[in-house]
């Protein structure tokens, strides 16, 4: 019952007090803590691929993070989709190799903020689009 009702919050929150979600479809996906994160609808369902590695990743400060990567078997491409968390577990940034061979990225808009940034779990995609 209160996963639910988290995923009404950050649905209507979404909806209600960003511009930028409203012209995205988006869908939920979990966190490393099970909760709920909303992607960008083109982004792959990771649920049919197979994590093959994971990276643990240190900053000079002394910050640390998580790269899981992941293999679609039916592709050629031995790595097809990337997660990075924080170390909370929050999702920060996903980023795919579509069937066309474009990369996208999408990232945790609250990132965004220059003068507050923030973990919000709504992943937005951002402009890299060139073909590998």
């Amino acid at each position: 019952m209160i996963r639910k009702i988290l995923v009404l919050v950050v649905l209507l929150t979404a909806v209600f007090f960003n511009g930028d979600v409203l012209s995205q479809q988006l869908r939920i996906t979990e966190n490393l803590r099970q909760q709920p994160v909303l992607l960008p609808m083109t982004t792959p369902d990771r649920n049919v691929m197979a994590a093959v590695d994971s990276y643990l990743f240190f900053e000079d400060g002394g910050e640390l993070g998580v790269f899981i990567y992941y293999d679609d078997p039916r592709t050629k491409r031995d790595i097809d989709y990337i997660e990075f968390y924080d170390t909370d577990g929050n999702l920060l940034i996903v980023t795919w190799i579509d069937h066309l061979g474009i990369c996208h990225v999408a990232l945790d808009q609250g990132l965004l903020n220059e003068e507050d940034p923030a973990v919000d779990g709504t992943l937005i995609l951002v402009d890299v689009g060139v073909g590998i």
